[in-house]
């Protein structure tokens, strides 16, 4: 099931995800330290509040079995595309799919919204990330690295899905 993280409760189950999430995703492709400022800057319920509040950024939290499997975050964007800022699933849901119900659900957001593409970037070391994405219809379209701030920078491709409206 997908829901969109409408209430500060929602927002604070996101935010309470992340860490832990974002911890195990990481290691071992960037420092303990850059995910700690990364999720403090980019994930904490303060953070996805202002995303939601003055970003225009929507959250939705994903479950299976009636327990939090993950969630997402997008920004639509002026030029017709949707960013994808956040798709994480807790390891214990990975494997059953929804990663893919996610990637429809959003597809079937950007027809009903006129949005031409999905977008999004992934850190060039996340092999698995990568290849959930590569499976999913999503392809490579270049690399960019991105200060943001505290001394680190975000090495990444941009993986890009285009919308067929059939």
């Amino acid at each position: 099931m997908i829901r969109q993280a409408t209430t500060d409760e929602d927002l604070r189950k996101v935010a309470d995800m992340a860490r832990p999430i974002w911890h195990e995703a990481f290691a071992g492709i960037i420092t303990d330290e850059q995910i700690g400022y990364m999720v403090e800057r980019f994930q904490s319920y303060q953070a996805v509040k202002d995303q939601v509040d003055n970003n225009k950024y929507t959250y939705f939290i994903l479950s299976d079995g009636g327990e939090d499997a993950g969630y997402c975050g997008v920004q639509p964007q002026e030029d017709g595309t949707l960013y994808l800022s956040k798709m994480y699933l807790k390891k214990e849901f990975r494997g059953r799919g929804l990663f893919t119900e996610m990637t429809s659900f959003l597809v079937e957001m950007c027809r009903s919204n006129s949005l031409s593409a999905i977008w999004l970037t992934v850190n060039k070391h996340n092999a698995r990330a990568i290849a959930a994405y590569e499976k999913n219809g999503y392809r490579n379209i270049r690399s960019q690295t991105t200060d943001i701030g505290g001394g680190f920078v975000m090495d990444d491709y941009v993986y890009q899905f285009i919308i067929h409206n059939s």
